[in-house]
């Protein structure tokens, strides 16, 4: 079988010659490349030696007898491929392999999962016969046209599990200082932009470089006024002495902007052949752009993070937990955008990609394994392909960004942290205060939906629950929430009226999931022709 060189259009792709058959291909970090070159000189101990790589990578080598594709923990620049027809084909693009409008050949099952999770698991994508790299995975193709799946790197727990209270903070700061100083490196005084909510995240990061007397920062926020998490935003910002700029959302200026054909391209850019395109800051990085706000060089820097992807943490608790029990959580907490969303937990191949990754990772039900079930799939899916791909934003505007929170040496850390710490983010939501405080001299508390102690609702919630109300009570909170969004999400839905919107939220859907129906449909930009002929598009 030939193996043809890979379709890559982006530019920042850069090309080592290995030997006189083959080549290798990398995107991102400069520092990454000859990390990787090392690596090439020894490829059956590949695997073993990608562990040690730090930094933000995707990789494609090309040799005589096989094509070895390879992204990082994150998944930070998405790969494609295909065999079809004795013909193994890779790009950067997945519409190089897909095709679209009349050329498109839906994968119905991605479907289902999509519109009820906002991506696609495993390797498949929402074209049929495409796959994806996923994150920390080795694909190799041999010239016969067999495909081998390793993945390298995964949430592992070491044997330190910190859980005293300095000894934690140690840790944790070192792996940060790691990441953190390699970035700085990088940037060589270039302009690093911050987007600076109300929470932890971001501000730990402001913070970080105000400590490191990096001053060319700017932070930014948006929103339909100034909210309370704006208002914590602003007050941070002018706490550290860092500029910082806000954003009004308008509905009719957001409504106009949205539906562009630059925003048809926005969004076939964006989804990255599995993935709804995050949309929640980009109209806030349009305007930067187009207004001159920040240089043309700068690298954003958002608050991804590996802190806080556990969920349901009270299973850790429990005597036992059997494998139907953990599929039924994710499925549970992950597969929720819809009123309905039985169609995902009746999905045939959405319970195989599942099992699939349970038998991966070895789960025997002990409480590590739950830990290592309910993280990493949050860390390796939802996290890579919805929450950490909202950077292909910045790439559509043309800026670089980097994710320091995300990378080898904080990745690492966070496994050495007691089971204590890591459930939650208790523990860091202090860091970070303790940090800020230190650095500024002021007590500042974090942006929450509401003011009412947690005990105070979920004592209200057993009580609803136990008359049977409180389905219906949270709906109705929650329509009424979306109607009245601080940063005016619900402008994005373009099919439904506010009433048919309200309706929808009321019964128990999601925002993402009218954004999936439409995005499926080629409705939510009239000029989007990623799925539908032009010919019958209405």
């Amino acid at each position: 079988m030939p193996l043809e060189s890979p379709i890559l259009a982006r530019s920042q792709w850069r090309t080592h010659t290995i030997s006189a058959t083959t080549t290798l291909w990398v995107m991102g970090d400069a520092s990454c490349d000859a990390q990787l070159c090392r690596l090439m000189d020894d490829v059956d101990s590949l695997t073993e030696g990608l562990r040690t790589v730090a930094g933000h990578f995707a990789a494609v080598v090309v040799g005589p007898e096989r094509i070895l594709l390879i992204e990082d923990p994150i998944r930070s620049f998405p790969i494609f491929y295909t065999v079809a027809g004795n013909v193994a084909r890779v790009s950067d693009g997945v519409s190089a392999l897909a095709g679209s409008g009349s050329d498109y050949v839906a994968d119905y099952d991605s479907r289902i999962e999509f519109r009820h999770g906002a991506y696609v698991a495993g390797s498949n994508t929402v074209h049929a016969d495409v796959r994806q790299v996923q994150a920390g995975e080795l694909v190799t193709i041999s010239a016969t046209g067999d495909i081998s799946q390793n993945f390298y790197r995964q949430i592992q727990y070491s044997a330190l599990r910190l859980e005293e209270a300095a000894a934690v903070d140690a840790h944790f700061t070192a792996a940060l200082d790691a990441s953190m100083s390699r970035l700085l490196a990088h940037a060589k005084g270039r302009q690093l932009v911050v987007p600076l909510s109300g929470g932890l995240d971001s501000r730990l990061l402001s913070v970080y470089l105000k400590d490191a007397g990096y001053t060319n920062v700017v932070n930014f926020t948006y929103g339909t006024g100034k909210t309370r998490e704006v208002l914590i935003s602003e007050q941070v910002a002018a706490a550290l002495d860092q500029k910082w700029l806000f954003c009004r959302y308008d509905e009719a200026t957001i409504r106009d902007a949205w539906d562009t054909p630059e925003t048809a391209d926005f969004i076939e850019f964006t989804h990255a052949g599995a993935s709804l395109p995050h949309i929640q800051d980009w109209y806030a990085v349009r305007w930067l752009k187009e207004e001159g706000m920040i240089d043309d060089d700068a690298i954003f820097l958002p608050g991804h993070t590996i802190v806080g992807n556990m969920h349901d943490d009270a299973i850790l608790e429990a005597e036992s937990t059997s494998r139907d029990d953990i599929k039924e959580l994710i499925l549970k907490h992950h597969y929720t955008l819809q009123p309905d969303n039985g169609a995902a937990h009746r999905n045939v191949r959405l319970t195989r990609t599942i099992d699939a990754f349970l038998d991966q990772i070895g789960y025997d039900g002990s409480a590590v394994s739950r830990l290592t079930a309910l993280e990493y799939w949050n860390v390796r899916e939802r996290q890579t392909k919805y929450i950490n791909n909202s950077v292909r934003n910045y790439e559509f505007f043309g800026y670089d960004w980097a994710l320091p929170m995300l990378d080898r040496e904080v990745y690492l850390a966070w496994g050495d942290l007691h089971p204590n710490i890591t459930r939650n983010r208790d523990w860091y939501e202090g860091y970070v205060n303790r940090r800020y405080g230190a650095t500024t001299g002021q007590d500042l508390g974090t942006f929450a939906p509401t003011d009412v102690p947690k005990s105070r609702r979920d004592a209200v919630k057993r009580i609803l629950g136990r008359v049977g109300l409180l389905r219906v009570v949270e709906g109705f909170i929650t329509a009424r929430a979306v109607q009245n969004h601080p940063m005016g999400f619900n402008w994005f839905v373009q099919g439904m009226s506010p009433a048919e919107l309200f309706a929808y939220t009321r019964s128990g859907g999601n925002l993402l999931g009218a954004y999936a129906d439409e995005f499926l449909t080629d409705t939510w930009n009239s000029h989007s022709r990623l799925f539908t002929p032009e010919d019958t598009f209405h």
